[in-house]
């Protein structure tokens, strides 16, 4: 390589992210190492990624173990010796290091970080430099107290009764902000259809693959409506419809290990038996902690199915650039709800009932 220090800069795996976690350094700082091995672990708001050097010498780290840094900043240094010289960062912490967010505002590290904990990033869109003291003043505005410490776990006390606060995890803080940005409008609304139980079972049985994965049907059977449904397979952005070009099924997986939404690309091109494979595939990775962020991106469409946990009837959430989310029930007496929460400045009742009558009837071996 040349004498000049190589810069690594933080990657963006996931187009929502601002910010990542560093979970771990594989090598230690001013270790030698070799062109494509992995020196490090960052954790995005879905995933685990590992980071390859792109050179061989020398690792400097620009950022300590376990802190927050921003997406597309210095995570470390490729030297051609352990002591050479490498430009000064901002340490993690520090009022220095100003960088811009999608809400059009420049924070400085500390306010970045307050106010990513606390989901207000948007509320300083075109603001111009916002420091640490301006978010906390909002915060106060908000009635949010976020005076002291803004990490680990805090007691407060009210008459009466004691409370605990701890902080929220990145994954489930990031949730939080794809779900606020898809009921931003406030305009969603939700259809349910009743479906056959008896018409459903026998359509199954029709097809061995999917006795491990049955929800594999409802995820093929979906994508192909969606190609006569395109308003539910897009999302709406500065008064216009943004329809997709693919359809790219997400189905939410939640087995103690953490919500995850898997992505089943293409998955109107693809027929049943590879439908299943894939998902049983993506399942396995998420039971191994192995889901790679590609996995859980770009998503067009979601599905949840709460039927495994006896949940008859519930509100799903439309995710973050997306107009619609499928619900599945369990079981009530000879049928089972397909509910469709949409985004009403796109589509209207009626069409969601069409498009859910006519699953209904694609699962039911009817259509």
């Amino acid at each position: 390589m040349a004498n000049d220090p190589l810069l690594v800069l933080v990657p963006k795996e996931n187009v929502n992210d601002e910010t990542v976690r560093l979970s771990a350094w594989r090598l230690k700082d001013r270790s030698p190492v070799a062109a494509g091995a992995v020196v490090a672990e960052i954790e995005t708001s879905k995933a685990v990624i590992e980071v390859l050097s792109p050179a061989a010498g020398f690792l400097r780290h620009a950022a300590a173990e376990d802190s927050v840094v921003a997406v597309g900043g210095p995570l470390c240094w490729v030297t051609a010796g352990p002591e050479d010289p490498i430009p000064t960062t901002a340490q993690p912490g520090s009022e220095e290091g100003l960088f811009d967010t999608a809400a059009g505002a420049r924070f400085s590290k500390k306010a970045h970080a307050l106010a990513l904990k606390h989901g207000v990033v948007d509320a300083f869109a075109g603001r111009g430099l916002v420091r640490e003291s301006d978010v906390r003043a909002y915060l106060k505005r908000q009635g949010k107290a976020a005076a002291g410490q803004d990490q680990g776990a805090c007691m407060t006390h009210l008459k009466g009764v004691s409370i605990v606060k701890e902080d929220l995890p990145r994954r489930k803080l990031a949730e939080i902000h794809s779900l606020s940005q898809g009921q931003n409008a406030g305009l969603s609304s939700l259809v349910r259809v009743p479906c056959p139980l008896a018409g459903y079972r026998k359509s199954l049985s029709r097809s061995p693959e999917l006795a491990a994965t049955p929800l594999a049907l409802v995820v093929y059977e979906t994508a192909r409506l969606l190609r006569k449904h395109p308003v539910f397979n897009a999302f709406y952005e500065d008064g216009r419809l943004a329809r997709y070009g693919e359809v790219h099924i997400g189905f939410v997986v939640d087995s103690g290990r953490g919500l995850a939404v898997p992505v089943v690309r293409d998955a109107d091109k693809k027929d049943l038996p590879a439908v299943a494979r894939e998902m049983q595939d993506l399942m396995l990775a998420y039971e191994e902690g192995s889901l790679s962020a590609d996995a859980v991106s770009n998503g067009t469409f979601t599905v949840t199915d709460l039927s495994g946990e006896g949940a008859v009837s519930f509100h799903p959430l439309i995710n973050e650039r997306q107009s619609a989310i499928l619900g599945i029930a369990a079981a009530s007496g000879a049928s089972f709800d397909l509910s469709l929460t949409f985004d009403h400045r796109l589509a209207e009742g009626r069409a969601a009932c069409i498009f859910l009558k006519g699953l209904r009837d694609r699962l039911a071996g009817e259509a």
